[in-house]
């Protein structure tokens, strides 16, 4: 069956299908309509879950092999395959199509897809999958679409709004989904009554739009050193709010060293890549790659002991400039050690 991505939540109360296709190529919405159904298969007791990614050389025999046991450790699994090139080729295709024809009762098949054109949805492996589960396109929301979007999002995390509010926030992150949805975050925490107005929407995304401390952030990840102390300054001199800079930093590194860490303990780049909430976008990965071949785990978790200092600058209990401490990490994870260069 076809579903649409809000459909599933009353979908998955009633019941799981055996297999769940979700694509398309607005990778946050992805996501979160796959974990509606991580999270109804973990309530019927699928606590095994195994996670395939499709890269390269991907041994598809396994998915038969998968057919054939049954769980060792709960009476019911989660099997997730992602895809992200939108296509399993022609011995995929097969194994796909061999696995739909007897599905095990023990076992709930999630493929996690980017794109799939029109024509492939009219392949044999695609439209089996639809005939005993359900495939569930996610689109991406137009511009036009996103204060709608945004307000219904505001709605379903507790806080009231207009839509003149809706369409500011919408205006502020120029069609960037992710961005919009950290911005509904934020407004969570600074009106707890749930009360959105607009004083608190124009200082919460402040420049948001024109200059992204996100960007500052994408800058620092990929190395380019000379560009940081020109944001910055820019930021600085447009008035933000250093602890507003400090916030998006610190979260952008919380993450990095999650990844670290989970890399320094084994996972495979591309696990660790989707395992973020929200994963990191398949555009950003090299960026993200480097970086995290640049420091070693315990530099890592260093950084977060100088965010530490930066805080408390920024809070006045340290007299140093908290600009120039978070220009030294920045430059810092960038790869430039300002303490080594005097």
């Amino acid at each position: 069956m076809r579903l649409r991505s809000d459909q599933i939540v009353g979908h998955v109360q009633q019941g799981l299908l055996p297999v769940y296709l979700v694509f398309g190529d607005e990778q946050m919405l992805v996501e979160e309509a796959s974990d509606v159904i991580r999270q109804q298969a973990r309530k019927q007791g699928a606590d095994d879950r195994q996670v395939w990614h499709v890269e390269g050389r991907f041994n598809w025999s396994e998915l038969q092999w998968q057919e054939q046991t049954m769980s060792l450790f709960s009476s019911q699994r989660l099997l997730e395959i992602r895809l992200p090139s939108g296509s399993p080729g022609k011995e995929g295709g097969e194994a796909l199509r061999r696995y739909v024809d007897n599905p095990p009762i023990d076992t709930t098949l999630l493929i996690i897809s980017g794109k799939i054109d029109t024509r492939s949805q009219k392949s044999k492996w695609f439209t089996e999958i639809d005939k005993i589960g359900a495939t569930i396109p996610v689109w991406p929301i137009d511009l036009a679409k996103l204060p709608h979007w945004i307000l219904q999002r505001m709605q379903q995390r507790g806080l009231r709004a207009n839509q003149q509010i809706s369409a500011l926030i919408a205006e502020r992150v120029e069609g960037n989904l992710f961005a919009a949805a950290q911005e509904i975050e934020k407004l969570q925490l600074l009106c707890p009554d749930g009360e959105v107005d607009e004083q608190t929407v124009l200082a919460s995304v402040a420049d948001s739009a024109r200059f992204e401390v996100f960007g500052l952030m994408d800058t620092v990840f990929s190395g380019q050193a000379t560009k940081i102390p020109r944001m910055l300054n820019r930021l600085r001199a447009e008035g933000l709010d250093i602890l507003a800079v400090f916030s998006a930093v610190s979260w952008s590194l919380h993450r990095a060293v999650d990844m670290a860490i989970q890399l320094d303990n084994g996972m495979q780049l591309g696990q660790v890549f989707a395992s973020q909430k929200p994963p990191i976008w398949e555009k950003s990965r090299p960026m993200m790659q480097q970086a995290l071949m640049r420091h070693d785990r315990m530099q890592w978790q260093e950084f977060l002991q100088q965010m530490a200092r930066i805080d408390q600058a920024a809070k006045g209990n340290l007299k140093i400039c908290p600009w120039s401490l978070l220009e030294a990490l920045c430059l810092h994870v960038a790869g430039i050690n300002i303490s080594n260069q005097h």
